[in-house]
């Protein structure tokens, strides 16, 4: 996503970094609550947070995650039900809580804040549309191959060529496509096996995105 604040002018950046409180939130520690009604808007300063749900039998559903510069909690702007998801910290982070009360206020004055915000929510609802179709439609290796082209980034001096940095851990991204930590790295190993990615320290390189393409189906 976008970072949200790089969009403003400055003195829109000044007013937001005037809203709300800045919390240090540990790693594992929750945010917001699934089944509970949220007042506040959080934009996070330093780490990283993500999105689950949990069903009744306590099955966890990855559903997202938020970076330093994005603001999370939006459905707060739309809508009093409770959230249907947990917020919580992948590792120790800084953000500042606003309430939706400011946020709106702040609005009113700027209307340019209330176009980005509509364009971030889009943006995540295509990723969430795009997560749906790859779930009822993709092979558990299909799923894998997706979520590792959604995570790469092209390599500045081979832009044939894209990278993921830093590794991704694989129970982490078996969780991130409903899979298991075996189908991941099953399906690594075998990517490596073709030539379509190389494994080196702290990154996986694909050297072949034509073929990682390929293997979704």
């Amino acid at each position: 996503m976008a970072k949200f604040k790089q969009t403003l002018s400055q003195d829109l950046r000044t007013e937001i970094d005037a809203l709300g409180r800045i919390h240090v939130i540990a790693e594992n520690e929750s945010i917001l609550f699934q089944g509970e009604p949220t007042q506040n808007i959080g934009f996070i300063l330093s780490g990283r947070a993500k999105a689950t749900s949990f069903a009744q039998d306590g099955s966890e559903t990855w559903l997202g995650r938020f970076e330093p510069g994005e603001f999370f909690g939006h459905i707060a702007f739309l809508t009093q039900s409770e959230v249907r998801y947990e917020i919580s910290a992948e590792n120790d982070m800084s953000l500042r809580l606003i309430p939706v009360a400011e946020i709106k206020s702040l609005m009113e004055r700027a209307p340019q804040i209330g176009e980005v915000f509509a364009r971030d929510l889009a943006q995540r609802l295509d990723v969430m549309m795009s997560r749906l179709v790859e779930a009822l439609t993709l092979s558990a290796k299909g799923r894998v191959c997706a979520e590792l082209w959604r995570l790469s980034n092209p390599i500045g001096h081979s832009p044939h060529m894209s990278v993921i940095r830093p590794n991704p851990v694989f129970v982490d991204l078996a969780l991130r496509i409903s899979s298991s930590r075996e189908t991941v790295s099953r399906t690594v190993s075998e990517l490596q096996k073709q030539g379509v990615i190389k494994r080196e320290a702290g990154a996986i390189l694909i050297e072949n995105p034509d073929a990682l393409k390929r293997a979704m189906r």
